[in-house]
């Protein structure tokens, strides 16, 4: 079966929390059996009931499954608004439709110098990619709502969005984009909204 191209977020946002809980298990090389194991054993979670890790697991399965080698023992390096845009990074990077969203709305509203970002701009791209995209025209209302919701909530989270309002992320060391640049993932400075003067600081 052919995997499709967007598939919806519709849950958790950063997961910050999670994630953080999940460090140990993360750094391992056979970090899926271990996770699968988690998600009966709540060692590192302490959620109660096993339907509900199994659902967070699951969602932390997909976002892991194309890092590069050494992420995760860089995001023990991080502070924490830089392991939030570690996490960002990871949701733009596994659902194409969140890495739309910030191209083609975001960053296209930020170069025009518009800083306002609501539901509305959203669905309008939204209905843009449905009338072409046929994963996207298989989306019942609510979860394209969802999918519209849960991306807001990650741009609140690592610091773009703030009181509707788009805005610079907090100033970072050239050294942690460089991480980016280093494993092949340069586009991610312009998704966090760089200007070229400070890309090119940084390479």
């Amino acid at each position: 079966m052919k995997t499709p191209k967007y598939i919806a977020l519709t849950s958790g946002a950063l997961l910050f929390n999670e994630f953080e809980q999940l460090i140990p298990i993360l750094e391992q090389e056979n970090q899926i059996e271990l996770l699968n194991q988690e998600s009966k054993a709540n060692q590192f979670m302490r959620i109660k009931t096993e339907s509900a890790r199994k659902r967070i697991i699951t969602e932390i399965k997909r976002r892991i499954a194309n890092l590069p080698s050494g992420f995760w023992s860089f995001y023990e390096t991080a502070t924490f608004d830089q392991r939030n845009i570690l996490l960002f990074f990871i949701v733009l990077k596994n659902y194409e439709i969140t890495k739309d969203f910030q191209f083609e709305v975001v960053l296209a509203k930020w170069k025009r110098l518009e800083t306002t970002l609501d539901t509305f701009d959203l669905q309008m791209r939204l209905d843009v990619l449905a009338s072409v995209e046929e994963d996207i025209m298989e989306w019942s209302d609510s979860t394209r709502l969802k999918v519209i919701t849960v991306f807001l909530r990650c741009l609140r989270e690592v610091g773009i969005l703030n009181r509707g309002k788009l805005q610079k992320l907090p100033a970072q060391s050239s050294g942690f984009w460089e991480f980016f640049i280093q494993i092949g993932e340069a586009w991610f400075l312009d998704a966090c909204l760089l200007s070229k003067n400070e890309r090119e600081l940084i390479r």
